[in-house]
């Protein structure tokens, strides 16, 4: 069965709920884009309330080659330049006219992927077709120069009115029976968020109704708020029973967890036996999880949860009353310190060798001597002809 969100995908603008002035001011933004001020045009709202799907809906309607770039894909200067500098340049297909929609731009880091917002901005004043940026949330200042340079559009958050019409048409168009009371809790519950509702409202009508006593038992899962909190539950917990659902409505990538796990299991569990008993349960599920990469086994998952929860929970011998504040683990950010240091020094020693005409090799030997005149004085001139951008400079004035 396919999934609601995607079976009831609006295929043109009159079936985005809840969001008429949003998507009228970017159907302006995309029909006269060439009479606007802005090259870019920036979707913020919080998740599910129809940002991506009105933009899939006004491809389809205006009939414009729709091409997707995840913010993932655009992490530094090499792949902006490869991905969006390709897609601002290159003519679509048949001469149709694009939109290039990049999606998720706000998970672009200020540190891992540091220059790559100017980078974007460099770009975008280039392109001749309409770029669309969805975000949850810009307000943070390392988007300052992007919502200077892009049309901001909000997307507010839907009522529960809206979100329990939409829920009450995909049951008329699935012949659903349903109870109002039912539908309006659930459209309540959802919190703005219509993309949600649909995935609740389709596990509610797997039997052809939606009940209160089958939202009831929906509402009554255990909801985890954050690793905090699940850890809290795991190292604290009495009882196995009470720590399995620990992990259940965690948004957090499986290695995120075991990271956060292994950094701070040494200061909850304080005898050696229980420590080590830990360490076990947790080596086991990275086996699981080892098989799930090379074999692409995902029922090995379900052994993961177990072994991360009620393993790791069952190990201690006697539960640590002492408040522990939970932290990060900071290998991984020393290991991306010291690639960032590496990356810096190798992308200098590029330019170096290829003003120099020198091999990379012997380039990278000079780059501490480059250091040197550069912790004295900025060379404008050594600037200009090796074409160093501002984060190098930095890097070689540290």
């Amino acid at each position: 069965m396919a999934l609601f969100t995607s079976k009831y995908a609006p295929q043109n603008s009159s079936q985005v709920f809840g969001q008429q002035l949003a998507v009228s001011q970017l159907k302006d933004f995309i029909v006269n884009y060439r009479q606007q001020k802005y090259k870019a045009a920036l979707l913020q709202g919080p998740i599910g309330n129809g940002k991506t799907s009105s933009v899939y809906a006004l491809a389809r309607e205006l009939n414009y080659n729709l091409i997707e770039i995840n913010s993932s894909d655009i992490r530094n200067e090499d792949a902006i330049t490869s991905f969006l500098g390709s897609a601002v340049n290159q003519q679509s297909l048949f001469f149709r006219p694009k939109i290039i929609l990049v999606d998720e731009i706000d998970n672009v880091s200020g540190t891992q992927d540091r220059g790559c917002i100017p980078t974007i901005i460099k770009i975008m004043e280039k392109s001749h077709f309409p770029i669309i940026f969805t975000a949850n949330d810009v307000s943070e200042s390392k988007y300052k120069s992007l919502l200077k340079n892009s049309l901001l559009i909000e997307y507010h958050p839907l009522q529960y009115r809206t979100i329990a019409h939409a829920l009450q048409w995909v049951a008329e168009q699935e012949n659903i029976s349903v109870d109002e009371k039912a539908v309006n809790t659930l459209a309540r519950k959802a919190d703005g968020d219509l993309r949600s509702a649909l995935l609740d409202f389709q596990v509610c009508t797997a039997q052809g109704a939606c009940t209160v006593k089958e939202v009831a038992a929906l509402s009554d899962r255990k909801r985890t708020e954050s690793i905090l909190t699940a850890l809290q539950v795991i190292f604290k917990s009495s009882s196995v029973e009470n720590s399995l659902p620990a992990l259940d409505n965690l948004d957090m990538d499986t290695s995120d967890i075991f990271s956060w796990i292994d950094a701070n299991l040494p200061q909850e569990y304080l005898d050696a036996k229980s420590l080590a008993k830990a360490y076990e349960w947790l080596s086991r599920a990275d086996v699981f999880q080892g098989r799930i990469t090379r074999q692409q086994h995902w029922r090995f998952l379900v052994y993961i949860n177990n072994l991360l929860t009620a393993g790791i929970s069952s190990a201690k011998e006697q539960k640590n009353t002492e408040f522990v504040p939970y932290h990060r683990t900071m290998r991984f950010l020393r290991m991306w310190q010291a690639k960032m240091k590496w990356a810096q020094r190798k992308g200098i020693a590029s330019k170096l060798a290829l003003a120099t005409h020198t091999s990379q090799k012997a380039a990278v030997q000079q780059v501490p001597y480059l250091r040197a005149i550069f912790c004295k004085r900025v060379d404008e001139h050594m600037v200009r002809e090796l074409d160093l951008n501002e984060e190098e400079v930095e890097w070689l004035q540290a």
